[in-house]
């Protein structure tokens, strides 16, 4: 709600405006929390203190200021109604603002907390309690197309049932025996400024498309789990396309998986690798064409195994998985 009527009273329809945070909370802070918010606490906490909760009959013309918040109750409806016709929600609710600043200076004119203290003011007092609720009445009907929640709210800290028809609005139509809520709550707390605009620059620059910054290889700085190595170094390493012929488990441990590959040299080689947890049904394997170190110097495991290489794989997150290459690419191909 505070977000729609902050659009609605500070940005012209069709037409472009600014936004700032500074401008949005304070709109928060004086216009809803403090005009609005704090007329309906005083109104509710005034009727329960004066009159036990129960809003008193309405009778105009009872205070020497009752038929001016009337008159300006009548112009403020009319106002709206043009402008909502025109489609200028701005000036629709300044109109409504204007009944609701009114109102506040009709508490202060009145001075209800002087007429309390003697009886024979009290018709006084009961008209001032009408009218401020009469005013609430046709201020929550009026927002109610901007703001739903806070219409219904306001209507039910006064007792009432939810908006109905705008036509015909005014003051002199409050219902008679209507009882406001025990104890009314702020419909809008005021927020701390510093601290709210701070948060709402935070989430407007968090929401800015990252400008995409130039590549520039030179500038790369490159991540290495191990040291550099020269070209001529890799150059000695010879990696082959190999297909899986045959795979079993190595007995005697829950690690290694025992390979039959077709090097494309002329002669199948032997090759250990510890992946047996990452391929269960190792039997998958078979015809698959992997990547193996073909050079790396035979090295004897468990005893009586020979492994004639490496196949390579890739680890993430703990686990490996097999490097795989096209079925087309021929047994013996050199990767480099």
């Amino acid at each position: 709600d505070p977000l729609r009527y902050y659009l609605m009273r500070s940005l012209p329809v069709g037409s472009d405006g600014t936004f700032t945070p500074e401008d949005y909370v304070g709109r928060i802070n004086y216009e809803l929390a403090n005009d609005l918010g704090n007329l309906l606490n005083r109104t509710v906490s005034m009727i329960n203190k004066y009159f036990d909760g129960q809003i008193p009959a309405y009778v105009e013309g009872v205070t020497d200021f009752d038929n001016a918040l009337a008159q300006v109750a009548e112009q403020s409806i009319d106002d709206y109604h043009t402008y909502m016709e025109a489609v200028d929600y701005p000036r629709a609710l300044e109109a409504v603002w204007t009944l609701i600043s009114r109102t506040n200076k009709y508490i202060d004119e009145t001075a209800p907390w002087v007429l309390a203290k003697d009886e024979a003011l009290r018709d006084q007092l009961a008209s001032v309690m009408s009218h401020l609720a009469a005013s609430l009445r046709v201020v929550a009907h009026l927002i109610e197309p901007f703001m739903m929640e806070t219409s219904r709210a306001v209507l039910a800290q006064l007792g009432l049932a939810e908006v109905s028809s705008l036509e015909n609005l005014s003051l002199a139509d409050f219902p008679a025996n209507v009882t406001v809520v025990a104890k009314g709550t702020p419909i809008f707390p005021r927020l701390d400024m510093e601290e709210e605009i701070a948060y709402i620059k935070e989430q407007m620059e968090g929401n800015k498309p990252a400008v995409e910054k130039e590549w520039n290889p030179d500038e790369v700085e490159l991540k290495l789990n191990k040291e550099e190595i020269k070209f001529e170094d890799f150059d000695k390493v010879e990696i082959r396309v190999a297909e899986v012929k045959e795979v079993s488990k190595v007995e005697g441990s829950d690690k290694l998986l025992q390979f039959r590959l077709d090097a494309g040299d002329g002669e199948d080689r032997q090759i250990l690798s510890g992946i047996a947890k990452f391929y269960p049904n190792e039997q998958e394997l078979v015809g698959k064409k992997v990547q193996i170190v073909a050079n790396l110097k035979p090295r004897k495991m468990m005893k009586k195994y020979v492994s004639q290489g490496m196949i390579l794989s890739a680890e993430h997150d703990g686990k490996l998985t097999l490097l795989t290459v096209d079925p087309a690419v021929p047994n013996g191909s050199v990767i480099g």
